[in-house]
């Protein structure tokens, strides 16, 4: 069990920072934006039942005062948020089920909270991997899978004209309508070996080729694929040279 109390000054980039994106939107730092202070409390649990099996679970429960976060809008700002709440549970699994095959598993679950009501974007409650490696006599596999669950975000390139969700206040301030990106479930496999002292690995990412987004209408990459040598050089061989 424990607590604990922080702050956080801001970067650079959250005080100075200007860029426009490839949508036409400025990004601006905001010399104003005050340091953040935290204060958590955790509770963690470890059971190694054996040499083969272990777990771990952890609950916290985080409250933040001026939380920095960047807020949609033109430009998009940073801002102090003046309080938000996050709690949250992490869940780690490691299991040898046989010599040669080794499952390792994880599981997050995070709710924060705006204490003024404001919506908390681009994050998800639910996040997991899984990871299931198998050791044959020539060559390593590895299946990785990753997992989330839906997350909302607003549409700052709404048209006002067609949605009336889409407008400015009498202050000036835009308000987006809120959406949401889907669930999603990412499947890799790696391919490994070594021969004397290279070692080869053949990644292949998105193994589905699935059409995703972690931000809007910023398409990730497809299925996609890389080819690594490594080649180890001892000391002996260096002074041969």
């Amino acid at each position: 069990l424990s607590y604990s109390e922080g702050f956080r000054a801001p970067s650079l980039s959250e005080l100075y920072l200007e860029y426009e994106t490839s949508y036409g939107l400025i990004h601006k730092g905001n010399p104003e934006v005050t340091p953040e202070k935290v204060q958590a409390i955790e509770l963690t649990y470890e059971h190694p039942h054996s040499e083969a099996l272990f777990w771990s679970i952890s609950v916290f429960h985080n409250r933040y005062e001026n939380m920095i976060d960047f807020v949609y809008g033109y430009p998009v700002l940073a801002i102090n948020r003046e309080g938000i709440t996050g709690t949250g549970l992490e869940y780690l699994l490691k299991w040898n089920l046989i010599e040669k095959l080794i499952f390792t598993c994880s599981y997050a679950y995070l709710d924060m909270t705006d204490r003024d009501g404001n919506p908390i974007l681009y994050r998800s409650k639910h996040r997991g991997q899984l990871n299931v490696h198998f050791q044959a006599n020539l060559i390593n596999v590895q299946l990785g899978m990753k997992a989330w669950s839906k997350k909302i975000y607003e549409d700052f390139l709404c048209d006002k004209e067609e949605d009336p969700n889409c407008k400015t206040e009498s202050n000036g301030k835009m308000i987006f309508p809120i959406l949401e990106l889907p669930k999603m479930t990412i499947l890799e496999i790696i391919f490994s070996s070594s021969i004397g002292s290279f070692q080869y690995a053949f990644h292949i990412a998105n193994l589905l080729d699935t059409k995703y987004e972690l931000i809007q209408d910023y398409p990730m990459p497809g299925r996609n694929f890389q080819l690594t040598l490594t080649k180890t050089i001892t000391k002996g061989e260096i002074n041969e040279k």
